[in-house]
């Protein structure tokens, strides 16, 4: 049994035929309990920790097939509240969640801060998976907006989620998805070089804080073909922007 990591991906050789992809995200001092820092309810909690973990997976193309909630706080009411929100995130999908997901709560003792790890385990069959690959002189946009804390609360508009990223999916002028996180854009614009053995060349003006954090990946680069840039932005209903190229 082969594991290699990619990026923030496990992924593990079961068999000849099928790989298992693992991605995980967590998340504490956000909700409503005493000692959160930022406050917000327990299904925006749900939602977002469920978004960053999916759309890790989703952006390399695997298939979802189970989804582990590890709570550190009560079922009643805050755990119940926060699974809500992780359903919410995962409609899109049109799966049979109530069987897909699975988890743990803390029932031993009082907790006063929210603690929410979640995890994502996909499969893909070796036969006819397309490895995402960013090839040279294709261009690095960023789709969305990168957000963090209090910033996501105010607006939701300008920011990516499942629903937008299967959109993303479907446009066959697009080569390779990377979700952004706390690392910011720079990074995995750099990361995304890195995996492809290629140099990212950065552009000279950017509108966006290339550092900031994006939270739990409130935007994508993309790499597509420089001529599809136009229909890239007449297509998404976000904001787009061309960060780079790769040589």
């Amino acid at each position: 049994m082969k594991t290699i990591k990619h990026r923030d991906l496990t992924l593990i050789d079961i068999n000849d035929k099928q790989t298992l992809v693992i991605s995980c995200d967590s998340s504490g001092g956000i909700g409503e309990k005493k000692d959160d820092i930022i406050k917000t309810t327990p299904e925006v909690v749900g939602y977002f920790g469920a978004q960053v973990s999916m759309m890790e997976i989703l952006s390399f193309g695997a298939r979802p097939i189970s989804v582990i909630d590890t709570l550190s706080v009560e079922m009643e009411s805050t755990g119940r509240r926060i699974i809500k929100g992780i359903k919410e995130a995962l409609e899109p999908l049109e799966f049979d969640i109530e069987n897909i997901l699975t988890g743990s709560s803390e029932e031993n003792f009082p907790v006063s801060v929210t603690g929410v790890g979640i995890t994502v385990i996909g499969i893909i069959n070796k036969e006819d998976f397309i490895f995402p690959k960013t090839k040279s002189g294709l261009i690095a946009a960023l789709v969305g907006v990168p957000k963090v804390g209090d910033e996501i609360l105010k607006n939701r508009t300008d920011i990516i989620n499942i629903e937008k990223l299967l959109k993303l999916k479907e446009k066959d002028y697009i080569k390779e998805i990377l979700p952004v996180g706390s690392k910011g854009i720079l990074h995995e614009f750099e990361e995304m070089a890195k995996t492809n053995n290629l140099e990212a060349i950065l552009e000279k003006h950017i509108n966006k804080d290339i550092y900031k954090s994006a939270g739990p990946s409130t935007c994508v680069i993309v790499s597509l073909e420089k001529e599809k840039f136009e229909n890239l932005k007449l297509e998404t209903p976000l904001p787009v922007e061309k960060i780079g190229e790769f040589i």
